[in-house]
């Protein structure tokens, strides 16, 4: 039977969130002391031993396994889901064409846009309730979609704990938390809350590189957390912050990045700060479509039996499982990977990939219509954190950008700042340089590193059709 008392409360979160503290501390404390199996219900110990039998499974296991749950999905979206049964009809193809899992790439793809736009077509209630959630990701542009109500959260709660064991994590270890809710009380100067749930101590970032840090360092350091665990650029600040006032590293067990981009670079500053600690990274998303992970500096490893990962044209797109409300297809996730990739043998579903670089979006758009990605310019990125803390790119029109930028400690000329964006993006783009105090993040403490108005899935098909045209005027040359 599907049930969970977290699903349930979790509806009523707000009203928990919203509690004194000291109410909050008792009625948190008594339900994070109830077995995790009573909690997330009989889901929970079934998704979390697949999981960790997936990885023994050798590669025949594991591929007859995805090819059966993914015939599942593509069932349920045939026979429940109005937007798959007319996409399916107009691009000619059913379930009956699905043999093996190479047979994934003749269904079409699809994209937040169509979520936005056929919402209410994608989703159905005949095998369990459907809950709404909205995902705002790195363009802060709000995207509904919807969840199994009991199914969901216990199969995401038992990938966590499965996967952050990898880096020594246990359940409740006390951790700070640097993402999420900002929760502050200026009267009191309190820049954070204690969470007994899971027994972390949520910091209000947008408050670290503040001359408020002290006092946020105390508590913290007071808390005595085994790890760090947060948006990467949270938990940048918050050693920046430590480096900044001269205070001494937390003695941490590890580190855990969540929801943002993170550079190697990233990584060997962490370390270097709070010692050979271990760096868990986890790559996913809202939709819970694919799953993957990584510790230091290792690739990044896809857990097939989580979701379904193609690489098609170096993007990930993601076939869920499991989800019998709002089952996603061939989704174009919008993040793109580099270097070497692993696939399940005659296949271009992907065991592991190098690199996870990040939002196909997050590109800038030349006066000519070339798009330069944002990981180039990271990479290419000379000036360091000491002279620019922050920035932003705007775009609203081909070959302009303008470039917020949040000075670091150390003093830097826009001339310079210039120089450097120009040494990076040779022709193309003329750059606005804008010196500002304080670039906002979205309200759950997420940095926004590209406000990107531009449709660049429509000029990424521009692209395509062109190259389609060359294609065939040169086809007959040899």
């Amino acid at each position: 039977m599907k049930f969970s008392f977290d699903s349930v409360a979790h509806l009523y979160k707000n009203v928990y969130y919203n509690m004194p503290q000291s109410l909050k501390t008792v009625l948190g404390t008594l339900y994070g002391s109830i077995p995790i199996q009573k909690r997330y219900g009989s889901l929970y110990p079934q998704y979390l031993e697949k999981f960790q039998e997936f990885e023994l499974m050798d590669e025949k296991y594991q591929e007859e396994y995805l090819y059966h749950k993914t015939l599942e999905t593509l069932l349920f979206a045939q026979e429940n889901i109005p937007f798959y049964q007319k996409r399916f009809a107009q691009h000619g193809v059913s379930v009956k064409d699905f043999k093996s899992l190479d047979d994934l790439k003749k269904f079409p793809t699809m994209t937040k846009d169509d979520i936005k736009n056929h919402v209410e077509e994608m989703y159905s209630e005949n095998v369990e309730k459907a809950v709404a959630y909205f995902s705002g990701g790195s363009t802060s542009s709000p995207t509904k979609f919807y969840h199994p109500l009991f199914t969901s959260r216990a199969k995401h709660k038992a990938y966590s704990v499965h996967t952050l064991s990898k880096c020594g994590y246990k359940l409740r270890d006390r951790a700070l938390l640097l993402k999420g809710r900002e929760v502050v009380d200026l009267k009191k100067d309190i820049y954070w809350d204690y969470e007994p749930v899971d027994n972390f101590l949520n910091i209000t970032s947008s408050y670290v590189m503040s001359d408020k840090f002290p006092l946020i360092y105390q508590k913290s350091k007071k808390f005595k957390p085994k790890f760090l665990f947060g948006y990467p650029s949270a938990v940048m600040d918050f050693m920046f912050a430590s480096k900044k006032f001269g205070f001494e590293p937390l003695k941490i067990n590890g580190i855990i990045l969540t929801s943002e981009n993170v550079s190697e670079n990233d990584i060997l500053e962490l370390k270097k700060f709070y010692g050979d600690v271990s760096v868990f990274v986890d790559y996913g998303h809202t939709e819970r479509v694919v799953g993957a992970w990584k510790v230091d500096f290792s690739p990044y490893n896809f857990l097939g039996v989580y979701g379904i990962s193609r690489i098609v044209d170096g993007e990930i797109v993601g076939t869920s499982l499991d989800n019998m409300v709002m089952p996603y297809i061939n989704y174009k996730t919008g993040d793109e990977v580099d270097g070497e990739i692993v696939y399940f043998e005659d296949t271009d579903i992907a065991k592991s990939a190098q690199f996870i670089k990040g939002r196909v979006q997050d590109y800038l758009v030349t006066y000519d219509h070339r798009l330069i990605p944002l990981t180039s310019l990271y990479v290419g990125h000379h000036l360091s954190h000491k002279a620019v803390h922050n920035l932003q790119y705007r775009q609203t029109q081909p070959g302009k950008v303008k470039v917020l930028i949040q000075k670091g400690s150390v003093k830097v000329a826009k001339s310079e700042i210039l120089k450097s964006f120009k040494e990076m993006v040779k022709d193309g783009i003329d750059f606005e340089i804008v010196f500002v105090d304080k670039i906002e993040k979205t309200h759950r403490g997420k940095r926004v590193v590209c406000q990107q108005n531009m449709n660049i899935e429509a000029i990424k098909q521009e692209q395509t059709k062109f190259a389609d045209k060359i294609s065939e005027k040169t086809s007959h040359i040899v």
